[in-house]
């Protein structure tokens, strides 16, 4: 006997067919066009026709076929002829699972990531089960196994109702959406599909329902649930995104589970993980097994899927094509790719399925920067009158504005390709041939060889002139020119600008004003990369020029620059949420000279020698003197007012010198922290550039709770002061474990002793990588104040 699959070359078809192939049966099949699965099947021992056709069909065989076959097909109007047995693909999924306990997931949405992650687990568990799942297990890129231990984990379809043709010895529902409703007509059917699969399940201690899902917490179903509610049996807690995935706590039987590290992205995977470790749990599986095989989950092909990268951007695919899907997809893809520029190409499918979910559709690509839509896959569906591509465009139009193009299908390719720009994330959705999309687009971008460019603006006239060049200098070179265009523009002390590669051997010469040309030349760039310190460019000068001329640019924006280069605006925002920071008095230099006891009398009311005089406005190093009596207050007063209009005198916090570097905007990150070896020394302008600077340490040694204290209030700090982009984070340590904010720094020195970008070394992160993610930041916020204003 042979086993006759009409449609092999589908994803639940085949699979079927690779364990018949392994259980030592004899199978062929056919498709209408050959793809990587059918070439598999053939590799392991299979015969493969592409076409249907009457002739293939012969006595003996048994014939195995999908919904999506009808009854005019030509293979099965010769089976009828023959008066074969013919078996529904579920049907012969039943007969597969007779021998074995049935491990089923079912629900609207999440079916096969969570059934590919139930396998391996099971399989690092040792338990060898068999499997049948709606997608390629990645890295073994199987969608079926036959296995000689006791569970059979399959998806169980509710699409056609074929779910309810076996009982569960142990299951999963994932959640309830009012979808396939071609075939169910009415929500009330569907809703009673999953009470009968509810009731047949055989044992409620393996049977694990989501509490979040409000459809199946109407159905009151035994069994465990679980998710993020409290009132969940098996209990999310602490959730959170890091670099791989998503990490949670869970509360089993009460028990907690700390620090679950799942290699998936989204709330809607911890929900899938949640579910998966409870269920293998109960089935016996070691927790440190569970653990291993989340750690090193390589998902399941189209489910975010990556697909490569070439220029900096970076290309995924997904089956997504409901609402519901979507929107999940694209909340996971956004915490990946956090501030990135989020393209997305989306192909409808089924004419049904966008009339069901027409309204739907319109609120689901809130996370899109870029929304390219393309012509609907029909998948055989005949057109229904006022359903259309053209139609649900029209609507995204005016919802989302000229977020929203439209391709045709054999235009998309090129016209995403034409679109990008590196720093760009782009997902393909839809369960159509747009999953092809992907990889031409790949082949097109290494064509066009897309660039940004970059202005590099450095020097500057303030004192710190000479550290700007060096800092500019060393982000010239880590800029990567294979995806840069790169232009530098340096300003001398006296406010003359150079640009143009031929004079960097020149840097810092007087060569001319800004100059129309040289406008015109920073017009023209992309965006911008200052890189000033102290007055004139870090105190929000430069950034407001290049507001003015609506160029994107990287680090704080004009408004928090001028905010953090003015120390007590900096202390008393830090004072209003909570931030601790050394107490001071501040004074101007139009008062001092009115009454030059002011300041003394302040000073001996408030705090207590020794004290610190800083300039208001100026960088950490710059005109800085420590006072231990009266008797020093008014040189240190002098030496600040000489340099500025304003100072403020400090109490001295006896400490170490522990400082954060902090990335990001909407997505805040920390990188590892710094440390100046000061030994009570002051870092001045010597000791932190000359040639017996003061050693630093990164990491710096500090404890976990040091650690992420430190790194908490650097956050609040930053936000606090509305950064964006970048920013140091410069704190006292005192004998007590105690931090106290010293001051921001909003554009930190990038030589190639400073601290900042060894801090993200020591993350993880080259300066190249660095530079990169700034870019991405620069780009993010011109983009989303743009979009507040109106004028994108």
């Amino acid at each position: 006997m042979s086993y006759h699959f009409i449609g092999m070359g589908g994803i639940g078809m085949s699979a079927l067919a690779r364990v018949l192939l392994q259980r030592g049966q004899k199978v062929q099949g056919s498709d209408l066009r050959s793809s990587a699965l059918l070439t598999q099947l053939e590799n392991e021992g299979a015969t493969v026709e592409i076409g249907h056709s009457g002739e293939m069909i012969h006595r003996g065989d048994t014939i195995v076929y999908s919904t999506d076959i009808l009854p005019d097909n030509a293979e099965m109007q010769k089976a009828t002829e023959l008066q074969l047995p013919v078996l529904h693909r579920s049907d012969l999924l039943h007969l597969l699972m007779e021998k074995q306990k049935p491990l089923l997931v079912t629900g609207t949405h999440g079916k096969t990531t969570t059934s590919a992650l139930l396998a391996t687990v099971m399989m690092e568990a040792d338990f060898d089960p068999s499997f049948v799942i709606g997608g390629l297990l990645r890295p073994m890129n199987i969608n079926g196994r036959t296995g000689m231990g006791p569970y059979f984990i399959a998806e169980a379809d509710e699409s056609d109702g074929s779910f309810l043709k076996t009982a569960a010895y142990g299951a999963i529902v994932t959640n309830l959406n009012h979808e396939h409703l071609n075939y169910w007509k009415t929500p009330e059917k569907l809703r009673s599909a999953f009470r009968e699969f509810f009731e047949k399940s055989e044992n409620s201690e393996h049977l694990f329902w989501c509490k979040d899902d409000p459809e199946i917490n109407e159905l009151c179903p035994k069994g465990i649930s679980y998710g993020f509610s409290k009132e969940a049996m098996c209990c999310i807690e602490d959730f959170s995104i890091t670099e791989r995935g998503v990490r949670f706590d869970l509360i089993f039987e009460g028990k907690r589970y700390k620090e679950i590290d799942l290699a998936l992205c989204g709330r809607h995977n911890a929900l899938n993980g949640a579910a998966v470790f409870g269920l293998a749990l109960s089935l016996g599986a070691g927790e440190a097994a569970i653990r291993r095989a989340f750690a090193r989950f390589g998902g399941a092909a189209r489910r975010l899927e990556f697909i490569g990268s070439a220029q900096n951007i970076e290309l995924y695919d997904d089956y997504g094509h409901h609402p519901t899907e979507i929107t999940a997809t694209l909340s996971a893809l956004r915490g990946r790719c956090r501030e990135r520029r989020l393209v997305v190409l989306f192909q409808p499918h089924r004419y049904t399925r966008l009339r069901d979910h027409f309204d739907a559709f319109l609120g689901c690509f809130g996370e899109a920067d870029e929304l390219l839509m393309t012509d609907i896959h029909t998948a055989g569906e005949a057109p229904i009158e006022g359903v259309s591509a053209a139609s649900l465009y029209t609507r995204l139009r005016e919802k989302l504005g000229s977020r929203v193009r439209f391709f045709p299908r054999q235009h998309l390719e090129n016209g995403c390709a034409a679109l990008l720009r590196p720093g760009d994330s782009v997902i393909t959705f839809g369960a159509g041939d747009i999953t092809s999309a992907g990889r031409i687009i790949l082949d097109r971008i290494a064509e066009l060889q897309p660039k940004l460019t970059v202005g590099v603006l450095f020097g500057g006239r303030s004192p710190e002139h000479e550290i700007s060049l060096l800092s500019g200098a060393n982000i010239l070179k880590a800029l990567d020119p294979s995806i840069y265009q790169i232009e530098p523009f340096v300003l001398s002390r006296e406010g003359e600008w150079t640009h143009g590669n031929e004079e960097l051997e020149h840097l810092g010469e007087s060569k001319q004003t800004l100059s129309a040309e040289v406008l015109q030349k920073l017009s023209q760039c992309d965006l911008c990369f200052p890189i000033f310190h102290g007055t004139h460019g870090e105190d929000g000068m430069i950034q407001g020029l290049l507001e003015t001329l609506r160029l994107p640019y990287v680090g704080c924006d004009y408004r928090s620059s001028a905010l953090c280069m003015q120390k007590s605006w900096t202390k008393q925002i830090a004072q209003m949420h909570g931030i601790a920071t050394a107490p001071f008095v501040e004074c101007s230099l139009s008062l001092w000279r009115k009454n030059p006891g002011y300041l003394a009398k302040r000073v001996e009311e408030a705090l207590n020698y020794p004290v610190w005089v800083k300039p208001v406005h100026l960088g950490s190093s710059i005109g800085v003197s420590r006072v231990e009596t009266r008797f020093d207050l008014e040189a240190a007063a002098s030496r600040a007012f000489s340099c500025d209009d304003a100072l403020i005198v400090e109490q001295e916090i006896k400490g170490r010198q522990i400082e954060f570097a902090v990335l990001g905007k909407d997505k805040i990150r920390i990188g590892e922290p710094g440390e100046i070896l000061n030994d009570g020394q002051f870092y001045d302008y010597e000791r932190k550039y000359g040639t017996g600077s003061l050693q630093t340490k990164t990491p710096a040694d500090l404890s976990p709770l040091e650690k992420a204290v430190g790194g908490d209030l650097a956050s609040r700090a930053y936000l606090a002061c509305g950064c964006s982009g970048m920013a140091r984070v410069d704190f006292f340590l005192d004998t007590e474990g105690h931090f106290w904010l010293n001051e921001i720094n909003p554009l930190p020195g990038f030589t190639a002793i400073s601290l900042y970008p060894k801090m993200w070394e020591a993350s993880g992160m080259t300066q190249s990588e660095l530079c990169n993610e700034l870019v991405v930041l620069a780009l993010h916020r011109h983009r989303r104040s743009a979009s507040l204003k109106g004028t994108r």
